[in-house]
């Protein structure tokens, strides 16, 4: 069982966002539209939120106001979205610590002054320095995205002293994997991910997928596609696995076998930030068969992808997309449009993109690209 974030309407078109409990995205969509709600969009990988242990602690009275919080972290991650929040969550204490302090120091209470600082202080430091740890995995998260790979390596072994989810330990194996996959150990580094095959059975597919980034960073890109595959397979019914099967074949495998694929997908069922993906996946199909409407789908991918551009999490997806785009363009010769398109995401494109792809853009734009 899972708690799933998502977002809908309720019958007077007002907004709702919370959690729905459910074992899969089929049962949630029906959990939710039999309460009567509308354009229903769940943002949360399900076999990702059933490891979320988190959620299961959260008040019912806190419930969609926690939710609503996760959301806005989707696409405004960081310290401003997170002070906001604080200060919402502690304004009744936050005003009546401003009336402590102003009286104190009205009345030149030196006593009142230091208690309300104690009082404010006691609400705002303690999250604070929880927070410390996503801002440091945000600063991970930034420098794999720009290849700072003794930067990256340090951080991760930071968060690795205490990962207080097994989520997390995970998913910073998988990224210390990476690293040591474009250092040229990409053996050794498949091999400590397999350790954890034991530890995430209910959870098929879940280590072949990150197996498969490892590969990609280490240049294995046959690798890639095969251990897409291998999550596809352990997981067939998981509409993100047949996603990222079908985007690894469009790049850098068999773009012929996309629509095969692509023809069991249940948009519904995709995590929000999956649909861009949809897009990418068929706009490689048309690139690759040199069809005139590349652009336009790629172009729309992009767009998606730039609704989470504040989040370090997508800069690679985001890097990757507008270079297969800004390929698209060149070809037809609209090569400003083109370097446009790679003016912000050459700097983290030219640490993950595909060979082929940069060696399209690369013949295409010339002497452009540094």
């Amino acid at each position: 069982m899972a708690r799933i974030l998502f977002s809908a309407h309720d019958t007077g078109g007002h907004t709702v966002t919370d959690y729905v409990d459910a074992g899969n995205a089929e049962e949630a969509l029906a959990s939710l539209a039999a309460r009567g709600l509308a354009n229903i969009r769940l943002h949360d990988a399900v076999e990702i939120a059933a490891m979320r242990e988190d959620r299961m602690a959260i008040p019912p009275a806190m419930r969609q106001q926690q939710a609503a919080f996760e959301l806005r972290l989707h696409t405004e991650p960081g310290i401003r979205t997170f002070g906001l929040e604080l200060l919402r969550r502690n304004r009744i204490w936050l005003g009546v610590d401003g009336a402590l302090l102003l009286w104190g120091l009205i009345g030149g209470d030196r006593v009142l002054v230091v208690l309300a600082l104690g009082f404010l202080a006691f609400s705002f430091l303690p999250p604070l320095w929880q927070y410390r740890h996503a801002m440091r995995y945000d600063r991970m998260l930034r420098a794999c995205a720009l290849g700072q790979w003794d930067v990256a390596a340090n951080l991760i072994g930071q968060l690795a002293r205490n990962p207080r989810k097994p989520l997390l330990a995970f998913d910073l194996a998988a990224r210390a994997a990476c690293i040591r996959a474009v250092q040229g150990d990409l053996q050794d580094a498949r091999s400590a991910l397999e350790a954890w095959r034991p530890k995430l059975d209910k959870s098929p597919g879940m280590v072949d997928q990150r197996i498969a980034s490892v590969c990609h960073a280490g240049g294995d890109y046959a690798g890639f596609v095969a251990a897409m595959r291998k999550a596809f397979e352990a997981a067939p019914g998981n509409m993100t696995h047949r996603l990222d099967l079908a985007l690894a074949e469009a790049r850098v495998g068999n773009p012929d076998v996309v629509a095969d694929i692509m023809a069991g997908l249940d948009e519904r069922k995709l995590p929000s930030f999956g649909r861009p993906f949809v897009d990418w996946a068929r706009g490689m199909v048309a690139l690759r068969h040199g069809r005139p409407e590349a652009v336009q789908v790629l172009g729309a991918a992009t767009q998606g992808f730039l609704e989470y551009a504040a989040n370090p999490a997508v800069w690679t997806s985001l890097a990757l997309c507008s270079g297969a785009y800004a390929l698209a363009l060149a070809q037809l010769g609209r090569k400003q449009e083109a370097e446009m398109a790679l003016h912000h995401v050459w700097p983290v494109l030219r640490v993950h993109g595909d060979t082929m792809l940069l060696t399209l853009l690369k013949r295409e734009l010339k002497g452009a690209l540094q």
